[in-house]
């Protein structure tokens, strides 16, 4: 029989828990935060844009809509694959001796001793094969594009850390959470492959790769020392800092050319509200150098925020062009 706890008090009747039950909702909590949840945005804004601006070309005439129910889908096998693969590189970090407890930034479970790496990875594995499923079940109904649209970017996450050893890792950040998911999700919901969800990509793609550069600048001694060459490693601080720049400010020249060659509605250009957010990130990317690395050791979060506002705004704008 299991135990009881009180945990209340109310018009002088106790409530009781059971100790099993909040055991088991401390384990669903602990899996949880081992995917980085508050990661997720990085994956699910660009569905949200993608979105955003097929109900626009939809109500111009422009694409043909097969079923917006399948949406939802996209949603769910997108997450899952980021949580799955969060926890694959997290694992893959962890071996290869990049986290560590003198670290910078999160650190993972496993770093803290609290999990095994075989338990990790088969929570991990099983997760992965839930949005491969709906996968599946997606390309049976839709086409067989979607194979490899996933497939790419499911096998490229699997083995980012071998990518990140070696200098691409920013290039893979952004063609996974910029080109593929992106133009996945244009083809579940219009059955076609289009030139426009290339350009639709490279806006959030850049802003998004600018997240994990940030990373990749603070981090430049402790992944030197790992034998980890990312790209802010091999050009240095001085170099790492400008192209973090050309991240976020080519996100908004994106944004003025996509509107100037009429991809875009002029509205898309609300988005240069969010401009200011930016220019305080890059500040505090100058800020800092090798000696005092302080200034941009929470930058990644402040980018990540800066990638969630700038795309829900830029969503909002092309959402909302087709009542002008």
């Amino acid at each position: 029989m299991s135990s009881v706890v009180e945990t209340s008090h109310s018009k002088g009747i106790p409530h009781f828990v059971r100790n099993d039950d909040t055991e088991k909702m401390k384990t669903e909590l602990f899996w949880l935060k081992a995917t980085r949840p508050w990661s997720f945005p990085a994956s699910t804004m660009p569905v949200v844009l993608t979105a955003a601006y097929l109900f626009y070309a939809q109500q111009t005439g422009e694409v043909s809509i097969t079923w917006w129910g399948w949406l939802p889908f996209v949603f769910i096998a997108v997450i899952a694959y980021h949580a799955g693969l969060n926890m694959i590189s997290d694992l893959n970090d962890y071996k290869m001796g990049v986290d560590h407890e003198d670290s910078l930034g999160y650190k993972s479970p496993l770093v803290k001793g609290e999990v095994n790496e075989k338990e990790w990875k088969w929570r991990a594995i099983p997760i992965l094969l839930f949005g491969t499923a709906i996968g599946f079940q997606l390309t049976a109904q839709i086409g067989y594009h979607l194979l490899w649209i996933g497939g790419i970017g499911l096998i490229a996450g699997y083995f980012y850390h071998i990518f990140k050893k070696y200098t691409l890792g920013d290039l893979l950040i952004f063609v996974i959470f910029g080109v593929l998911i992106v133009l996945g999700t244009f083809y579940v919901l219009t059955s076609e492959l289009s030139v426009t969800a290339l350009f639709l990509s490279i806006p959030v793609g850049l802003i998004t790769t600018a997240i994990l550069h940030a990373n990749y600048t603070r981090d430049i001694v402790h992944d030197l020392q790992a034998g980890i060459r990312t790209q802010a490693s091999i050009v240095g601080l001085r170099n790492a800092q400008w192209e973090y720049v050309g991240l976020i400010f080519g996100a908004y020249l994106a944004i003025i050319l996509l509107v100037v060659f009429n991809i875009l509605p002029y509205l898309s250009l609300v988005v240069l509200l969010t401009f200011p957010i930016g220019l305080i990130n890059v500040k505090r990317m100058f800020k800092v150098s090798k000696e005092n690395l302080e200034p941009i050791l929470s930058l990644d979060e402040a980018t990540a925020k800066l990638q969630l506002l700038f795309t829900i705004v830029l969503s909002l704008g092309i959402f909302t062009s087709v009542l002008f």
